[in-house]
């Protein structure tokens, strides 16, 4: 390792005691601004984000309604002794349920129902065996629940029957239906057949009843399937709702003479019903405030909560009230994940239960609204003081990965237009084609640093150039003056002068207490996107703006520091021969995955922590398994910021100042990890430290959560089915270079 590479001298206490996992806390939450930690959300997730989870934004008005036109099936012909009959779409139905939790516990049975149905059935009855039935044909995109925020995300998501509208069933055979029919008699059978749902077909089998009983065929059928089956499911909404994988499915029929009965072509759905007057809140009056002090702020288009959804206008609350009403009953939104253990945060949440009442008085009402639907929703002027100006703003070149590298990582330059020394203070990351984005970096090079990069910009055809987890330029850095010794935080090789990051969810960032980063002129930024393809991808144009703050004697110079802590969590007793639940052959398995990051990253830290495999793998209990590493604060100054990380069978995370002494201070305490929340806080008072301090930084891991995943001993590394015990502070030293 050479001297550029070394990280710098750390004291490694003995380890702390076992300590139990925080006890959980329920509030009522709202976040209202980001701190400088996050900067180095990006590169926590370098492996760690479950795009799967987090969904690009739903258009909530564009999915709120559907048209109710039939659709059509192909026709049977009858032949000699066979009576045809038509499927009747206004007596007919196709019913979901499925289990589901919100806001982490089990609260009942989601069910949703559509009747465009089609479809025809050639009757026998003398022999009913001989009976045949067409193929049937289902309007999916007509599944309404009760709850118009779960309908327009399994529309655009989950079924994405916006693409895919249709599905179907085609019969192989059926079991058990003999005989010739009897008027009012009940018959039981089975159904064999295919399901074809988002292009993908299965065999199911389904339980059915059928009865004739004056000229119509009554029938209902049963059958449990899949989600996953269908690449419908489980479904998981930004941790909100999880679902199980099984769904059951309830088909209910009636067929009747076409040649006698009109087969209506429409269904007529029962609109919702809206209710004003007394007890009913005003839209203007009582919901448009709350919204906009509580959820605009980070709802808006581009802000930190429209990756779930958008409030842009009064028709996108109208389009979500159902939503509104459950995420904040359950106490998920505004979302606060920090104990009350330790230091004061800032920006706590401050719903009311009258607010969080009214919301749902107001959606129980069909959300009337006393203002045009397209009335602009803005963040109170509190909130919008939070966000940074966007003083110049870069975009990358048009880039197009190939869909043979579903995981695309690229680099591109951004040259801010600066004739003299400025502080970056703020930023805004500027997402383009957010479905395929993974995470983005940004770091902060010399001007010798982008003059070596040039040689690699296009090098293979296409803008920018192949990067993992940095750049990695040669040249003098930004942070390091000819001659002088390199300060490097504890954290990934290669992430020195990382200043900005972004994941979905993330928000634009004002840097706390009058700090940012010191640019000088021909510096430049290195935007490091990690792609990933889901299918074909498209041209990305995404980009960074930034603010900018003169360089005058009272702004400060800040960095970020990412203690780490190595992970060691077994198999399960029970998954103990599977061959990846061997540690070295789950090593072997990262390096191939990741490189030599994939030992390296880990190896390292038990070295720097001091820690042992066995000693870590040793705290496991057959659920959870614990690790901790004990550092030391790098220099004299204070703490504005505080951020976590872990991946998805996180369980708990901790820092701590001063650990098991008379002066412990925690500086952030998760007690219920929930990885699609990674969220950012802010001290409510700056926090003096010095340097030397002691740091510990403690993460604990529950192998529940791995249900259902294929068995591995799980380390530090980059996969999302990977760990991480990671987290930021932000730290403004009191030496100031400059």
């Amino acid at each position: 390792m050479s001297d550029e590479d070394a990280p710098e001298e750390l004291t490694v206490p003995e380890p702390a005691d076992k300590t139990e996992a925080a006890g959980r806390t329920t509030r009522r939450r709202t976040v209202r601004r980001l701190s400088i930690a996050g900067v180095a959300v990006g590169l926590a997730a370098v492996g760690g984000f479950a795009y799967t989870q987090l969904k690009p934004v739903v258009d909530a008005q564009r999915y709120a309604t559907v048209t109710y036109e039939v659709p059509t099936a192909p026709k049977l012909t009858p032949t000699a002794g066979e009576t045809l009959l038509r499927v009747d779409p206004t007596r007919s139905s196709l019913t979901y349920e499925v289990d589901e939790e919100l806001g982490g516990r089990k609260t009942g049975t989601a069910k949703g129902t559509t009747s465009g149905i089609a479809g025809d059935v050639a009757l026998n009855q003398a022999d009913l065996a001989r009976t045949r039935m067409g193929r049937i044909v289902v309007n999916i995109e007509q599944f309404e629940s009760d709850n118009n925020l779960r309908d327009a995300r399994i529309r655009q998501d989950f079924l994405q029957s916006n693409e895919y509208p249709l599905a179907t069933f085609d019969l192989d055979k059926i079991t058990g239906l003999t005989g010739e029919v009897e008027e009012g008699k009940t018959y039981e059978f089975t159904i064999d057949g295919k399901v074809t749902v988002k292009g993908k077909p299965a065999t199911v089998t389904w339980d059915a009843t059928a009865r004739w009983e004056g000229g119509e065929l009554v029938a209902t059928a049963t059958t449990v399937a899949k989600l996953s089956r269908f690449d419908a499911g489980p479904i998981s909404i930004a941790g909100l709702v999880q679902t199980r994988d099984d769904v059951k499915l309830t088909l209910k029929l009636t067929a009747v003479d076409p040649s006698t009965t009109d087969v209506a072509t429409a269904v007529e759905r029962e609109a919702r019903q809206e209710r004003t007057g007394t007890g009913v809140p005003s839209y203007v009056g009582d919901i448009e405030p709350i919204l906009e002090r509580n959820c605009v702020s980070c709802h808006q288009s581009g802000q930190f909560g429209a990756h779930t959804l958008t409030l842009d206008d009064a028709g996108d609350a109208k389009a979500v009230s159902d939503g509104i009403k459950t995420v904040t009953q359950v106490g998920y939104m505004p979302p606060w994940f920090a104990s009350d253990k330790g230091v004061d945060l800032a920006h706590k949440p401050d719903i009311s239960d009258e607010e969080i009442a009214s919301l749902a008085a107001w959606a129980e009402a069909g959300a009337p609204l006393d203002v045009p639907a397209t009335t602009k929703l803005e963040p109170t002027r509190e909130a919008a003081e939070l966000l940074p100006r966007q003083d110049q703003k870069m975009f990358i070149p048009s880039y197009t990965g190939s869909a043979d590298v579903s995981n695309d990582y690229r680099c591109f330059v951004l040259e801010p237009e600066i004739a003299e020394s400025m502080f970056m203070t703020g930023y805004t990351f500027l997402g383009d084609q957010v479905a395929q984005l993974h995470h983005a970096q940004v770091f902060h090079i010399s001007g010798e640093q982008r003059e070596n990069v040039r040689s690699k910009e296009g090098a293979d055809g296409s803008p920018g150039w192949s990067c993992y987890s940095s750049p990695s330029l040669p040249g003098r850095p930004p942070d390091r003056d000819p001659g002088e010794p390199r300060h490097r935080d504890v954290g990934f090789a290669g992430q020195a002068n990382l200043v900005a990051g972004w994941v979905p969810g993330q928000s634009p960032v004002i840097f706390p207490e009058n700090a940012g980063f010191l640019m000088d002129p021909g510096d430049a930024l290195v935007l490091q996107i990690h792609y990933h393809y889901g299918d074909e991808p498209v041209a990305d144009r995404s980009g960074l703006a930034i603010q900018l703050t003169p360089d005058t004697p009272d702004i400060r110079e800040m960095r970020v520091v990412n203690p780490l802590a190595p992970v060691e969590v077994p198999c399960l007793p029970e998954d103990a021969d599977a061959p990846l639940c061997d540690r070295d052959a789950a090593m072997e398995e990262n390096v191939r995955l990741y490189g030599p990051s994939g030992a390296g990253t880990q190896n390292g830290l038990l070295m720097l922590c001091g820690r042992t495999p066995d000693e870590l793998a040793a705290t496991f209990d057959g659920r959870f398994a614990r690790s901790w590493c004990d550092l030391v604060v790098p220099e004299d100054g204070v703490i504005t910021g505080v951020l976590g990380h872990m991946h998805t069978i996180g369980s708990t995370l901790r820092m701590t100042l001063d650990a098991d002494t008379p002066a412990e201070q925690i500086l952030l305490d998760i007690p219920d990890w929930s990885f699609d929340w990674q969220m950012n806080y802010a001290l409510a008072k700056p926090l003096r430290v010095k340097a030397g301090q002691p740091l510990r930084l403690e993460c604990s891991w529950d192998r529940a959560k791995a249900a259902g995943r294929e068995p591995k001993y799980i380390m530090f590394a980059e996969g999302t089915e990977d760990e991480m015990c990671f987290a930021t502070y932000s730290l403004i030293p009191d030496r100031q270079d400059r």
